[in-house]
């Protein structure tokens, strides 16, 4: 089997909760407490998960090995540098960033369940399956790796 249990791809994932998140803003309440920071954290968050994102796809890119999340027969090394000294996920912990700063934005923290519901959907049918991959296309290397670095932070 070439494909792992993921089928709706990360970046569409997001939109669709994106989306998700912007009708739950709309049907309830501003949150005083973001609503007060909302600029400053979206903006934070964004960043972040701008920069994790890309430094995976960098990583990934020196290394000569797939981004693309739906195929597992196309990984040919194990990257553990760069960023991926700091996550096992990096692009995903990007996701994740870019939405919380959705939440932010919308200063409503309902919205946070987008977030939840994205890592969750993630660990379940991208990251797990992927771990097992992993562990037997790099027997050796890769259970030392999950001990030394997080799957998320």
């Amino acid at each position: 089997m070439d494909s792992l249990k993921l089928k709706v791809p990360p970046v569409l994932q997001v939109i669709l909760i994106l989306l998700l998140m912007r009708g739950i803003a709309s049907i309830s309440p501003v949150s005083p407490l973001l609503a007060s920071y909302s600029s400053v954290l979206s903006v934070v968050f964004l960043v972040v998960g701008v920069v994790f994102g890309v430094s995976g796809v960098v990583a990934f890119r020196r290394h000569q090995t797939t981004v693309n999340p739906t195929l597992k027969t196309a990984s040919t090394s194990l990257v553990q540098s760069g960023v991926y000294r700091v996550t096992r996920n990096p692009m995903y912990v990007g996701l994740a960033c870019l939405l919380i700063a959705a939440a932010c934005y919308f200063a409503n923290f309902y919205t946070l369940l987008g977030c939840v519901l994205f890592i969750f959907y993630m660990n379940m049918f991208q990251i797990e399956p992927e771990e097992v991959y992993l562990t037997e296309q790099f027997p050796d290397e890769y259970p030392e790796y999950t001990r030394r670095v997080r799957r998320w932070l």
